[in-house]
């Protein structure tokens, strides 16, 4: 019998690993300064997190379409993510020094398991909007939820400079997520005896089958790339991912050498989610009247406006005032983004185009994590966040013309809309 995930499991695996994230993404650069790791260093290890992101998610997503499988490859990222981190605690407890090196392997490893985590649970999610009639943003949204409220109680209790405090406090998160990934039925999900059919006259049947439905996984992926429209996707995610990743780096270093009172670090990120969630939770009426090319364009524009603010405001209540407009250049963008690949996309291979979109965007935030850290080691908030408005720029307009090389609509509704229904 096939099971498939129910919407409150879907949302409370979200609730689970975005609680990871709302520790990392504002403690982590603190953190890693605490530890001497500054500049070029602490983007190289930065960066590990996108990087992974380039590779991870289409090999996972190839293997997931090929083999049909989805809630095993949650698990078995979540106890990875879960093992590097309590080795990383335990080592930080016993004040063992890892170094420079020790540090850049741990970051890899735990990228390496965290990509899939995510990637695979916005399948999941997809897919189940499709059956449930409950749109995707708001099974998303708990995960904005949990972001925003880890983000304030770590920043108020977790001290970056006590070096166990931050690597505990992400195993413990981990652990959570572990164990919710198990709420998620994996119904007839059997790769071993999906790999022992790829031999013989079962796997000859196989392949005439998908001969016969218009390709296998991998043909059916060369077409997709092929499509201009889809390459202009890429491209402008890239773009858009590599000035957004200036935000994740340096937003935190930027609040507390412009003044920002420090117990409202936290707070600030928190009112970015804030945005997001609102966003999400009305993003069916929204993808309903646009499509998701338009959705894009006014989502990078959005967010050429905000680092430009960002760059040249000093005045603290007005930085504040400033995070709401993560609704438009996360929020939207990801949604939009989503609605597009999944109607772009055949059914057959939704995993490995949300792969691509998701490798698209890692390789944008690899650039970005790379180059923000020495930018901002030379010139500031201003500087890096000037840069980042000029890329989410050239984005913008690479979105504009791929919504005018778009020859057919593509609503979204579909998944998007609160009255989704079952696709055949």
């Amino acid at each position: 019998m096939h099971l498939k995930p129910s919407p409150r499991a879907i949302s409370l695996y979200y609730f689970g690993i975005f609680a990871v994230l709302g520790v990392y993404l504002p403690l982590f650069p603190s953190w890693l300064e605490g530890r001497g790791v500054r500049g070029l260093a602490m983007g190289a290890i930065a960066a590990t997190l996108p990087a992974m992101g380039l590779v991870a998610p289409p090999v996972f997503g190839l293997i997931a379409d090929a083999l049909g499988v989805r809630v095993w490859l949650i698990r078995a990222a979540c106890a990875g993510a879960l093992a590097v981190f309590a080795l990383l605690a335990l080592s930080s407890a016993l004040d063992v020094s890892l170094g420079f090196g020790g540090l850049f392997a741990a970051a890899l490893a735990f990228a390496f398991f965290r990509a899939p985590m995510f990637t695979m649970a916005d399948v999941v999610a997809i897919e189940t909007s499709l059956t449930s009639g409950i749109a995707y943003g708001r099974l998303r949204l708990w995960g904005s939820i949990s972001f925003a409220l880890m983000a304030i109680v770590s920043g108020a209790l977790i001290d970056p400079a006590r070096p166990a405090a931050f690597p505990v406090a992400i195993t413990a998160a981990l652990l959570v997520a572990f164990a919710l990934s198990w709420a998620l039925p994996a119904g007839d999900e059997a790769p071993l005896q999906r790999l022992g059919m790829r031999g013989g006259a079962q796997g000859a049947e196989g392949a005439a089958r998908a001969a016969a439905a218009g390709g296998s996984v991998r043909e059916r992926a060369g077409a997709l790339l092929r499509g201009r429209d889809f390459r202009l996707f890429l491209a402008a995610s890239f773009l858009a991912q590599s000035a957004n990743s200036s935000y994740d780096l340096c937003y935190t270093l930027h609040l507390r050498d412009v003044g920002f009172p420090e117990p409202l670090v936290g707070v600030a990120w928190a009112v970015g989610v804030a945005g997001e969630i609102a966003l999400m939770a009305f993003s069916g009426p929204l993808l309903q009247r646009f499509a998701p090319p338009v959705a894009l364009a006014v989502a990078f524009a959005g967010a050429s406006l905000r680092w430009a603010l960002l760059s040249q405001v000093r005045f603290w209540p007005a930085l504040l005032a400033l995070q709401p407009l993560h609704a438009v250049s996360f929020a939207m963008m990801w949604v939009a983004s989503l609605a597009y690949t999944r109607d772009r996309a055949p059914p057959q291979i939704l995993a490995t185009a949300q792969g691509l979109f998701s490798a698209s965007a890692g390789a944008g935030s690899v650039i970005g994590m790379l180059t923000w850290g020495e930018l901002y080691k030379r010139g500031g908030g201003a500087l890096t966040f000037g840069v980042a408005s000029i890329t989410a720029a050239i984005a913008f307009v690479l979105a504009v013309t791929f919504a005018r090389s778009t020859r057919r609509s593509l609503s979204g509704s579909s998944i998007f809309s609160a009255g989704s229904q079952c696709q055949e």
